[in-house]
């Protein structure tokens, strides 16, 4: 073999390598989008179907005034636009227990951009007993829930004894900075059991 030979086949390989490694980093660009994309949208479905279950079974929805992060003092919520409190009249008796009472909150992770989204059934009033199950991780950006049909999200305040209709504004990314940009869900139900 010559050095001339021994060139050429060094810059063959440069070329085919570079073309390879190229291709590789956009399949993982792709994948990673592709897996951001799915694990959102997965969330995203489990959260909207258990929270619209929810609403259409409630009776009505209270507001303790709150915080929207029990861990964060400084995040109160007096309108329930970060958490809404449910009441699902889950004997028939039309008489409002501290058990019947379900609630859907933010608590932020520890990276301080993502939250997890718990359900809480209880309000542990007088003894009763509160469940929790997280029902998202790490996903959610933010939500927002505004009460009845008022076009302008900014403006709902809550009118609880008499909501009829709960709509919900939800955010999510699962990787920030990779993949997909931050998608955002709309969704609406009504109180079927007023």
């Amino acid at each position: 073999m010559t050095l001339v030979e021994l060139l050429v086949t060094m810059i063959l390989l440069a070329v085919v390598s570079s073309l390879v490694v190229g291709a590789v980093a956009q399949t993982v660009r792709i994948l990673t989008h592709t897996g951001d994309e799915a694990t959102g949208l997965g969330d995203a479905k489990v959260i909207l179907d258990r929270l619209g279950r929810d609403i259409r079974e409630a009776r009505a929805v209270v507001c303790d005034g709150g915080l929207a992060d029990p861990a964060d003092a400084s995040t109160s919520d007096p309108t329930c636009k970060a958490h809404l409190q449910l009441w699902v009249d889950a004997n028939s008796d039309y008489a409002e227990q501290p058990e019947e009472v379900i609630t859907w909150r933010l608590q932020q992770n520890p990276d301080g951009v993502h939250f997890d989204v718990w359900r809480i059934v209880g309000s542990g009033v007088g003894g009763t007993p509160v469940t929790s199950q997280r029902q998202a991780s790490s996903l959610i950006v933010r939500i927002a829930f505004c009460y009845d049909d008022n076009p302008d999200p900014a403006a709902c305040t809550g009118f609880f004894p008499d909501v009829e209709q709960i709509r919900i504004r939800m955010q999510y990314d699962a990787l920030i900075g990779r993949g997909t940009e931050i998608r955002e869900v709309a969704f609406s139900a009504r109180l079927r059991n007023r």
